[in-house]
């Protein structure tokens, strides 16, 4: 009888959890010191081990090197909007552009510099055109042929990406187990693959598995310009260019439910990249608007919102990237 009311009890606690994660992620601020519930689309929590953890995100790594990323020196075009809004969301700002709130999943690998990066892109591509380009872009081509590859840490040069989308750029492609663009993904979304290992002998296609009416040739963008941008030029920067990849410190109980449990796990901090699309203020705290790559489970549809600072020694987001896109 005692088991039976033990069991019970973790089962109502389990479903007591999994609703308030619902409301949580909905309705909150993420903030770097409170304990995320964390919950699955089908209804139950995630148990993530500390591998499984590493794998989606990368192990911060503490360095003193100054960064040796460009800044950037030369705007494109665009008539500015120096007056920083208050509230800014990309999406409504170029509502023809409909990659900015699109969500990417990547399967539990340390690849959300890649997701982040070419989720940029394709947001720029379609601003820059006037929502004439309008469709996501190959994180397979970035992943399998840059050669950009932080091992099981994660850790990526994101002068090296960007570089890459400078010199040879990237074709379309689509989400998992879909035929759109040249080069839809072929990992598996997290639901789907709960294996954690190492992506080996990784194979670069130089054609087109997906549409394969498309040329692959003539399928690629690129940037023309990437640089660094400063943390205080942030707003500024998204304001008139549109999103940039975010180098965003986390900490793993956004993962698990249940780390209070095992205290070895508690404080351990992670590296990710995220898509940053705007900002706000919400019951009179400011925050960032970020896009991920971690599953539907995580915000709404991978768009969440996390506490905004004003500086970055304060801040879970340290450094931003973006380039300018080239148009043909």
């Amino acid at each position: 009888m005692a088991n039976i009311l033990f069991l019970t009890s973790i089962m109502l606690l389990r479903f007591y959890l999994t609703e308030q994660t619902k409301f949580s992620l909905e309705n909150m601020i993420v903030k770097p010191d409170i304990l995320f519930k964390q919950s699955s689309r089908h209804g139950a929590p995630f148990l993530w081990e500390t591998e499984q953890i590493m794998r989606l995100a990368k192990r911060r790594v503490e360095t003193t090197t100054k960064s040796k990323e460009l800044n950037k020196t030369l705007d494109s075009g665009v008539v500015k909007d120096n007056r920083i809004h208050k509230e800014f969301d990309a999406r409504k700002r170029w509502p023809q552009c409909k990659t900015i709130g699109e969500f990417r999943n990547e399967g539990n690998f340390a690849l959300s510099w890649a997701y982040a990066a070419a989720g940029v892109l394709a947001d720029r591509m379609c601003i820059a055109t006037n929502g004439s380009y309008n469709q996501l872009i190959s994180t397979e081509e970035l992943i399998s042929c840059s050669g950009v590859s932080g091992g099981y840490h994660g850790i990526v040069s994101e002068r090296e990406v960007w570089e890459y989308l400078k010199s040879h750029g990237l074709v379309s492609g689509g989400k998992y187990n879909t035929s759109d663009g040249c080069q839809p993904s072929k990992i598996p979304p997290i639901e789907e693959y709960m294996e954690y290992s190492e992506i080996k002998n990784y194979t670069c296609n130089d054609h087109c598995y997906g549409n394969k009416t498309i040329n692959y040739n003539d399928d690629h963008v690129k940037v023309s310009n990437y640089y660094q941008v400063q943390y205080e030029d942030i707003q500024e920067e998204v304001q008139n260019y549109g999103p940039v990849s975010v180098e965003f410190y986390i900490r793993d109980d956004i993962f698990t439910p249940f780390l209070s449990i095992n205290p070895r796990f508690q404080r351990r901090k992670y590296k990710g990249y995220v898509k940053l699309i705007g900002w706000g203020v919400e019951n009179g705290e400011d925050y960032w608007l970020l896009v991920d790559s971690w599953g539907y489970e995580r915000g709404q549809n991978g768009v969440f919102k996390v506490e905004r600072f004003k500086t970055v020694k304060a801040d879970s987001i340290t450094q931003a990237y973006a380039g300018v896109p080239e148009i043909k």
